[in-house]
């Protein structure tokens, strides 16, 4: 059981991305990530070494003063100004890409309950688990019949808000056949562990064969 806990968990990294919805998020986070360590070293390492450079040695001394230099302010404004511009672009630019993605090849509404999640094919096909086709975007209309949920499989693509009377959209794609594994990423009530996320990709044939038995089962 304790395996199995630790193998779940491993397979829902979001930096183990297995689509381009998950990856570009990804290539984000880690370019968000090691500028703001370069920002943390830079700056921590000046005032750690202004702490021991110009330390006070005794009561009697005084370190010098300095009345201000204005290259050296215009610096430290500056290149701040660079580095928020330069991630701003990269967050703009991008954004498009991860809420809409590309012309999606099927559509599939989602809705969350305390403490489930359901999905509604085209023909009224219902299930509990997300079956999807490998190697294409998949559009997800997500809403909620009570409180506020978030459907959320990392390995996929980003966490959309599941609302009461509202439809939020965003998409999702595996470049893999696969089980991959998810959770509702907002608290919403006692029961909030068991709300799990499953999708299960499969080939074209494999996911055709399984919606025309579904779509059969309810009279379609």
């Amino acid at each position: 059981m304790v395996v199995t806990g630790l193998l779940r968990l491993a397979d829902v990294s979001p930096l183990d991305c297995a689509g381009p919805n998950a990856c570009r998020i990804a290539g984000l986070y880690i370019v968000v990530f090691w500028v703001a360590m370069f920002v943390l070293v830079v700056v921590g390492g000046l005032i750690v070494f202004a702490a021991l450079r110009f330390r006070r040695k005794s009561d009697a001394d005084e370190p010098a003063q300095v009345h201000g230099n204005a290259r050296l302010e215009l610096a430290w404004t500056a290149f701040p100004l660079v580095i928020l511009l330069v991630l701003f672009s990269l967050t703009f630019t991008n954004m498009e890409y991860i809420r809409n993605g590309p012309s999606p090849s099927l559509t599939v509404k989602v809705t969350g309950q305390q403490f489930a999640w359901s999905y509604t094919y085209p023909g009224n096909v219902r299930s509990d688990t997300l079956r999807i086709p490998v190697g294409k975007p998949i559009r997800l209309e997500v809403t909620s019949r009570d409180v506020l949920h978030s459907f959320w499989s990392p390995r996929l693509g980003g966490q959309i808000y599941a609302i009461p009377g509202q439809i939020n959209h965003g998409w999702i794609q595996a470049d893999q056949p696969g089980t991959y594994f998810g959770q509702c990423n907002e608290l919403c009530g006692t029961g909030h562990w068991l709300m799990s996320v499953r999708v299960i990709a499969l080939s074209q044939s494999a996911y055709d064969s399984w919606y025309a038995q579904a779509k059969k089962a309810v009279g379609g």
